[in-house]
Protein backbone atom coordinates (compact mmCIF):
# COMPACT_ATOMS: atom_id res chain seq x y z
CA UNK A 1 0.00 0.00 0.00
CA UNK A 2 1.94 3.66 -0.88
CA UNK A 3 0.86 6.57 -0.46
CA UNK A 4 -1.76 7.64 -2.86
CA UNK A 5 -3.38 10.70 -2.46
CA UNK A 6 -2.59 14.49 -1.60
CA UNK A 7 -4.45 17.65 -1.80
CA UNK A 8 -5.94 19.84 -4.65
CA UNK A 9 -5.98 23.52 -3.85
CA UNK A 10 -7.67 25.35 -7.25
CA UNK A 11 -5.45 28.25 -5.66
CA UNK A 12 -2.22 26.28 -6.07
CA UNK A 13 -0.58 25.43 -9.23
CA UNK A 14 -1.95 21.61 -10.27
CA UNK A 15 -0.76 17.84 -9.61
CA UNK A 16 -1.82 17.54 -5.77
CA UNK A 17 -4.16 15.14 -5.08
CA UNK A 18 -7.70 14.84 -3.96
CA UNK A 19 -10.17 11.91 -3.04
CA UNK A 20 -12.75 15.32 -4.67
CA UNK A 21 -10.74 15.83 -7.34
CA UNK A 22 -12.40 15.71 -10.93
CA UNK A 23 -12.85 11.65 -10.97
CA UNK A 24 -13.75 12.33 -8.04
CA UNK A 25 -11.76 10.29 -6.33
CA UNK A 26 -8.37 9.07 -6.84
CA UNK A 27 -7.06 5.86 -4.58
CA UNK A 28 -4.03 4.14 -5.14
CA UNK A 29 -2.96 1.02 -2.97
CA UNK A 30 -0.66 -1.32 -2.82
CA UNK A 31 -0.28 -3.83 -0.60
CA UNK A 32 3.64 -3.87 1.37
CA UNK A 33 5.85 -6.48 2.48
CA UNK A 34 9.12 -5.22 3.41
CA UNK A 35 12.42 -6.26 3.78
CA UNK A 36 15.49 -4.77 3.10
CA UNK A 37 18.33 -5.49 0.91
CA UNK A 38 22.18 -3.65 0.82
CA UNK A 39 25.43 -3.96 -1.65
CA UNK A 40 28.84 -1.61 -0.86
CA UNK A 41 27.81 1.67 -1.35
CA UNK A 42 24.08 2.18 -2.21
CA UNK A 43 21.49 0.50 0.03
CA UNK A 44 17.97 -0.12 -1.76
CA UNK A 45 14.58 -0.44 0.08
CA UNK A 46 13.00 -3.24 -1.39
CA UNK A 47 8.99 -3.50 -1.66
CA UNK A 48 6.98 -6.45 -3.54
CA UNK A 49 3.46 -6.23 -3.69
CA UNK A 50 0.29 -6.53 -5.96
CA UNK A 51 -0.81 -2.84 -7.34
CA UNK A 52 -3.48 -1.41 -8.98
CA UNK A 53 -5.31 2.06 -9.38
CA UNK A 54 -9.00 2.37 -7.83
CA UNK A 55 -11.12 5.09 -8.32
CA UNK A 56 -12.93 5.26 -5.49
CA UNK A 57 -16.38 7.82 -5.12
CA UNK A 58 -15.66 10.41 -2.08
CA UNK A 59 -19.31 9.95 -1.30
CA UNK A 60 -20.41 6.45 -0.65
CA UNK A 61 -16.90 5.16 -1.20
CA UNK A 62 -18.16 2.87 -4.11
CA UNK A 63 -15.41 2.03 -6.65
CA UNK A 64 -16.04 3.34 -9.74
CA UNK A 65 -13.31 1.66 -12.04
CA UNK A 66 -9.96 -0.40 -11.01
CA UNK A 67 -7.19 -0.12 -13.30
CA UNK A 68 -4.99 -3.91 -12.40
CA UNK A 69 -2.68 -4.15 -15.85
CA UNK A 70 -0.29 -1.58 -14.38
CA UNK A 71 3.27 -4.16 -13.40
CA UNK A 72 4.64 -3.01 -10.36
CA UNK A 73 2.92 -0.06 -10.23
CA UNK A 74 4.14 2.08 -7.16
CA UNK A 75 3.84 5.56 -7.36
CA UNK A 76 1.38 8.04 -8.82
CA UNK A 77 1.05 12.05 -9.78
CA UNK A 78 -1.67 13.60 -10.85
CA UNK A 79 -1.65 16.56 -13.62
CA UNK A 80 -4.09 18.35 -15.80
CA UNK A 81 -6.07 15.48 -18.04
CA UNK A 82 -3.42 13.04 -17.19
CA UNK A 83 -2.50 10.67 -14.39
CA UNK A 84 0.98 9.50 -13.77
CA UNK A 85 2.02 6.07 -12.77
CA UNK A 86 5.77 5.21 -12.07
CA UNK A 87 6.00 1.37 -11.98
CA UNK A 88 9.19 -1.16 -11.28
CA UNK A 89 10.00 -1.81 -14.29
CA UNK A 90 11.42 1.65 -14.69
CA UNK A 91 7.99 2.83 -16.97
CA UNK A 92 6.12 5.80 -16.08
CA UNK A 93 2.03 4.99 -17.49
CA UNK A 94 0.16 8.26 -19.01
CA UNK A 95 -3.51 8.17 -18.09
CA UNK A 96 -6.57 10.10 -19.40
CA UNK A 97 -7.54 11.55 -16.24
CA UNK A 98 -11.31 11.83 -17.89
CA UNK A 99 -11.57 8.48 -19.62
CA UNK A 100 -9.18 6.44 -17.39
CA UNK A 101 -7.66 5.00 -20.37
CA UNK A 102 -3.82 4.15 -21.36
CA UNK A 103 -2.36 7.46 -23.67
CA UNK A 104 1.37 5.88 -23.67
CA UNK A 105 3.97 4.31 -21.23
CA UNK A 106 7.76 5.76 -21.39
CA UNK A 107 10.77 3.55 -20.32
CA UNK A 108 12.45 6.39 -18.34
CA UNK A 109 15.31 3.49 -15.70
CA UNK A 110 16.13 0.21 -16.07
CA UNK A 111 13.81 -2.12 -13.53
CA UNK A 112 14.62 -2.06 -10.16
CA UNK A 113 12.46 -3.55 -7.46
CA UNK A 114 12.97 -0.91 -4.33
CA UNK A 115 12.89 1.99 -6.99
CA UNK A 116 10.50 4.73 -8.25
CA UNK A 117 8.20 4.98 -4.62
CA UNK A 118 8.06 8.48 -4.40
CA UNK A 119 7.72 10.77 -6.86
CA UNK A 120 6.83 14.96 -6.43
CA UNK A 121 5.99 17.27 -8.77
CA UNK A 122 8.03 20.89 -9.19
CA UNK A 123 5.46 23.39 -10.80
CA UNK A 124 8.23 25.86 -11.07
CA UNK A 125 10.10 23.75 -13.64
CA UNK A 126 6.98 21.66 -14.81
CA UNK A 127 9.16 18.52 -13.69
CA UNK A 128 8.52 15.61 -11.52
CA UNK A 129 10.95 14.24 -9.24
CA UNK A 130 11.47 10.36 -8.89
CA UNK A 131 13.20 8.27 -6.93
CA UNK A 132 14.88 5.77 -9.92
CA UNK A 133 17.43 2.59 -9.07
CA UNK A 134 20.42 2.43 -7.04
CA UNK A 135 19.79 5.53 -5.21
CA UNK A 136 19.20 8.13 -8.00
CA UNK A 137 16.93 10.65 -8.27
CA UNK A 138 15.63 11.65 -11.84
CA UNK A 139 13.81 14.88 -13.21
CA UNK A 140 12.02 14.07 -15.43
CA UNK A 141 9.52 17.00 -18.01
CA UNK A 142 5.91 17.12 -17.99
CA UNK A 143 3.94 15.66 -19.89
CA UNK A 144 6.20 14.64 -22.11
CA UNK A 145 8.54 12.14 -19.66
CA UNK A 146 11.58 13.16 -20.81
CA UNK A 147 14.16 12.45 -17.88
CA UNK A 148 16.63 15.73 -18.42
CA UNK A 149 18.64 14.98 -15.05
CA UNK A 150 19.79 12.26 -13.20
CA UNK A 151 21.49 12.59 -9.73
CA UNK A 152 22.59 11.07 -6.47
CA UNK A 153 21.80 13.05 -3.18
CA UNK A 154 22.62 9.91 -1.18
CA UNK A 155 22.88 6.64 -0.46
CA UNK A 156 19.10 5.50 -0.04
CA UNK A 157 17.10 7.99 -0.74
CA UNK A 158 13.13 6.74 0.41
CA UNK A 159 11.48 10.41 0.93
CA UNK A 160 10.82 13.10 -1.18
CA UNK A 161 8.73 16.50 -0.66
CA UNK A 162 8.59 19.35 -2.53
CA UNK A 163 6.01 22.53 -1.62
CA UNK A 164 4.27 24.57 -4.12
CA UNK A 165 6.33 27.54 -5.12
CA UNK A 166 9.23 26.23 -3.60
CA UNK A 167 12.69 25.92 -4.77
CA UNK A 168 13.76 23.47 -2.79
CA UNK A 169 13.28 19.88 -3.14
CA UNK A 170 13.96 17.63 0.49
CA UNK A 171 15.01 14.12 0.22
CA UNK A 172 15.11 12.02 2.98
CA UNK A 173 17.72 8.97 3.52
CA UNK A 174 17.07 5.56 5.08
CA UNK A 175 20.36 4.43 5.61
CA UNK A 176 21.86 7.79 7.17
CA UNK A 177 18.38 9.33 8.72
CA UNK A 178 19.97 12.60 6.90
CA UNK A 179 17.40 14.83 5.26
CA UNK A 180 18.74 16.67 2.37
CA UNK A 181 17.60 20.39 0.80
CA UNK A 182 18.32 20.28 -2.89
CA UNK A 183 18.19 23.32 -5.14
CA UNK A 184 15.66 22.61 -7.74
CA UNK A 185 17.83 25.60 -9.98
CA UNK A 186 20.42 22.94 -10.57
CA UNK A 187 20.03 19.93 -8.34
CA UNK A 188 22.49 20.26 -5.87
CA UNK A 189 22.46 19.64 -2.36
CA UNK A 190 23.32 22.97 -0.14
CA UNK A 191 22.59 21.74 3.38
CA UNK A 192 21.19 18.62 5.51
CA UNK A 193 20.15 17.72 9.46
CA UNK A 194 20.08 14.58 11.02
CA UNK A 195 17.33 12.62 12.63
CA UNK A 196 17.89 10.59 15.88
CA UNK A 197 15.18 8.25 14.73
CA UNK A 198 13.80 6.54 11.68
CA UNK A 199 11.97 8.88 8.75
CA UNK A 200 8.42 7.55 8.24
CA UNK A 201 7.22 10.94 6.18
CA UNK A 202 8.23 14.15 5.11
CA UNK A 203 5.55 16.74 4.27
CA UNK A 204 5.69 20.07 3.14
CA UNK A 205 3.45 23.02 4.47
CA UNK A 206 1.03 24.88 1.57
CA UNK A 207 2.63 28.40 1.72
CA UNK A 208 5.58 28.52 3.83
CA UNK A 209 9.22 27.13 3.73
CA UNK A 210 9.12 24.34 6.37
CA UNK A 211 8.45 20.68 6.71
CA UNK A 212 7.16 18.55 8.88
CA UNK A 213 9.18 15.36 9.49
CA UNK A 214 7.21 11.95 11.16
CA UNK A 215 9.20 10.05 12.63
CA UNK A 216 9.12 6.33 15.16
CA UNK A 217 9.50 8.64 18.07
CA UNK A 218 8.41 12.01 17.14
CA UNK A 219 7.44 15.25 15.08
CA UNK A 220 9.80 17.70 14.08
CA UNK A 221 9.82 21.21 12.28
CA UNK A 222 11.85 21.42 10.14
CA UNK A 223 12.68 25.54 8.43
CA UNK A 224 14.94 26.56 6.57
CA UNK A 225 17.23 29.85 8.15
CA UNK A 226 19.55 30.79 5.44
CA UNK A 227 21.19 29.29 2.45
CA UNK A 228 23.39 26.43 4.24
CA UNK A 229 21.15 26.21 7.75
CA UNK A 230 18.27 24.30 8.66
CA UNK A 231 16.72 23.63 12.31
CA UNK A 232 15.00 21.08 13.56
CA UNK A 233 12.64 21.81 16.20
CA UNK A 234 10.51 18.62 18.07
CA UNK A 235 6.71 19.09 18.39
CA UNK A 236 5.76 18.17 22.03
CA UNK A 237 2.92 15.98 23.11
CA UNK A 238 2.66 14.05 19.86
CA UNK A 239 4.26 10.97 19.62
CA UNK A 240 5.89 8.89 16.71
CA UNK A 241 4.12 9.64 13.15
CA UNK A 242 3.65 7.36 10.16
CA UNK A 243 1.81 9.85 7.91
CA UNK A 244 0.96 13.40 7.75
CA UNK A 245 -0.71 15.68 4.93
CA UNK A 246 -1.00 19.93 4.91
CA UNK A 247 -4.13 21.33 4.95
CA UNK A 248 -3.93 24.20 2.11
CA UNK A 249 -3.27 27.58 3.08
CA UNK A 250 -2.57 26.89 7.03
CA UNK A 251 0.07 25.58 8.52
CA UNK A 252 -2.04 22.63 10.28
CA UNK A 253 -1.70 18.93 9.52
CA UNK A 254 -3.57 16.10 9.78
CA UNK A 255 -1.53 13.34 11.36
CA UNK A 256 -1.55 9.71 12.24
CA UNK A 257 0.22 9.18 15.57
CA UNK A 258 0.79 6.44 17.84
CA UNK A 259 -2.83 6.88 19.38
CA UNK A 260 -4.72 7.58 16.69
CA UNK A 261 -5.32 10.56 14.15
CA UNK A 262 -4.97 14.11 15.47
CA UNK A 263 -4.91 17.33 14.13
CA UNK A 264 -1.64 19.46 14.75
CA UNK A 265 -0.79 23.22 14.22
CA UNK A 266 2.91 23.96 13.52
CA UNK A 267 3.90 23.93 16.78
CA UNK A 268 1.24 22.88 18.67
CA UNK A 269 -0.71 18.89 18.93
CA UNK A 270 -4.48 19.62 19.30
CA UNK A 271 -6.32 15.99 19.68
CA UNK A 272 -9.37 15.05 17.37
CA UNK A 273 -12.90 15.47 18.47
CA UNK A 274 -14.09 12.37 19.25
CA UNK A 275 -17.39 10.98 18.00
CA UNK A 276 -20.31 10.35 20.09
CA UNK A 277 -19.54 6.77 20.08
CA UNK A 278 -16.16 6.93 21.17
CA UNK A 279 -14.04 8.62 23.81
CA UNK A 280 -10.63 10.12 24.12
CA UNK A 281 -8.60 10.70 20.77
CA UNK A 282 -9.77 8.74 17.53
CA UNK A 283 -7.84 5.51 17.28
CA UNK A 284 -7.11 3.67 14.09
CA UNK A 285 -6.21 0.37 13.16
CA UNK A 286 -3.60 -0.91 11.07
CA UNK A 287 0.16 -0.65 11.08
CA UNK A 288 0.49 1.04 7.60
CA UNK A 289 -1.51 4.44 6.78
CA UNK A 290 -1.12 6.74 4.60
CA UNK A 291 -3.71 10.00 4.72
CA UNK A 292 -4.39 12.61 2.30
CA UNK A 293 -6.29 16.24 2.45
CA UNK A 294 -9.88 16.26 0.30
CA UNK A 295 -10.29 19.87 -2.21
CA UNK A 296 -13.69 20.97 0.04
CA UNK A 297 -11.39 22.22 3.19
CA UNK A 298 -13.01 20.00 5.11
CA UNK A 299 -12.39 16.21 4.88
CA UNK A 300 -9.24 14.39 5.53
CA UNK A 301 -8.82 10.69 4.09
CA UNK A 302 -6.85 7.84 5.85
CA UNK A 303 -6.00 4.82 4.18
CA UNK A 304 -4.81 2.15 6.34
CA UNK A 305 -3.74 -1.42 5.97
CA UNK A 306 -4.87 -3.76 8.41
CA UNK A 307 -3.16 -7.03 7.05
CA UNK A 308 -3.81 -10.03 5.22
CA UNK A 309 -4.37 -7.89 1.89
CA UNK A 310 -7.28 -5.80 3.62
CA UNK A 311 -7.10 -2.05 3.74
CA UNK A 312 -9.56 0.22 5.28
CA UNK A 313 -10.61 3.95 3.64
CA UNK A 314 -11.60 5.82 6.57
CA UNK A 315 -12.58 9.97 5.97
CA UNK A 316 -12.19 12.38 9.16
CA UNK A 317 -14.33 15.83 9.29
CA UNK A 318 -11.27 17.96 10.51
CA UNK A 319 -12.91 21.20 11.18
Amino acid sequence: MKRFIKNLNPQHKPLQYSLTSVFPAVMFILMVLTSFTGCTSITEHEMAFPAGLHIISSEDFSIIKTITDIAGARSLLIYPGNIFVASTEGKIYRIDSETQEFIEEYQVASASPAAFSEMVFCNLKNTAYLIGPLGKILEISLPDCTVIDEFAICQSPVKLALGPNSQHLFVADGSTRRIYRVETDDNTATASVYSYFNINCIEPAQDTDFLVVGTSDNVNILEVLSEMSLRFTTVDGVGGASAIAAIPSDTTFVAVVESGVCLMDAFVSVEWPPPPTTSGRIGIEGDVHFVGIGNDWQHAYVLSYLGDNTSRLISYNYR
